[in-house]
Formats: structure tokens, C-alpha cells, sequence
């Protein structure tokens, strides 16, 4: 596994208020929650990246205004044809 090192100064860390580990973990979930978003990220890869489960991971999406089923209106229509096909 690689790891990735990003330096943050003790004074942002104080205008932060926040302990390194509280920094490293916001921005894992805000990385996993954009890469998410745009597409780069399964919600599962994303849950794992920022150490959620899937129900949490998909509460803090929704809580964010980011839409876990993300379908065009054609995409629903085929959707919906196929599982009447099937009836």
C-alpha cells in the first residue's frame, strides 16, 4: 500500500483546531466523496478510501447533495422497459 505524506504547519493546525488525524481523515472523506462524484469511485472505493462503511458513506453523499443512482432520463426509460419485459 502506498502512502501519501502532506506536510501541515502547527499553526494551521491551531487556526484548524484539529489534531493531525482529524485533518487526514476529512480529507480522505472529502477526496473519496468528490472522487465519487465524479465517477472515479465505486460508493464501496469510496467507503473504503475514507474507512466508512457503505451506509455511511452513502448518508455523508446524500447529506452532501452528491446522488448515489445518477441515471439520465433514457437510461431510467431503458431500465424500466427491461424489468416490464420481464414481468
Amino acid at each position: 500500500m502506498t502512502q501519501v505524506t502532506i506536510p501541515v504547519s502547527d499553526s494551521i493546525l491551531t487556526s484548524l483546531n484539529m489534531r493531525a488525524e482529524e485533518i487526514a481523515l476529512s480529507m480522505r472523506k472529502e477526496f473519496a466523496l468528490r472522487s465519487f462524484r465524479d465517477g472515479k469511485l465505486t460508493i464501496a472505493q469510496g467507503a473504503a478510501f475514507c474507512g466508512m462503511n457503505i451506509y455511511d458513506f452513502i448518508s455523508a453523499a446524500s447529506q452532501d447533495g452528491i446522488p448515489i443512482i445518477d441515471y439520465s432520463i433514457e437510461e431510467v426509460d431503458a431500465e424500466l422497459a427491461l424489468l416490464n419485459a420481464h414481468r
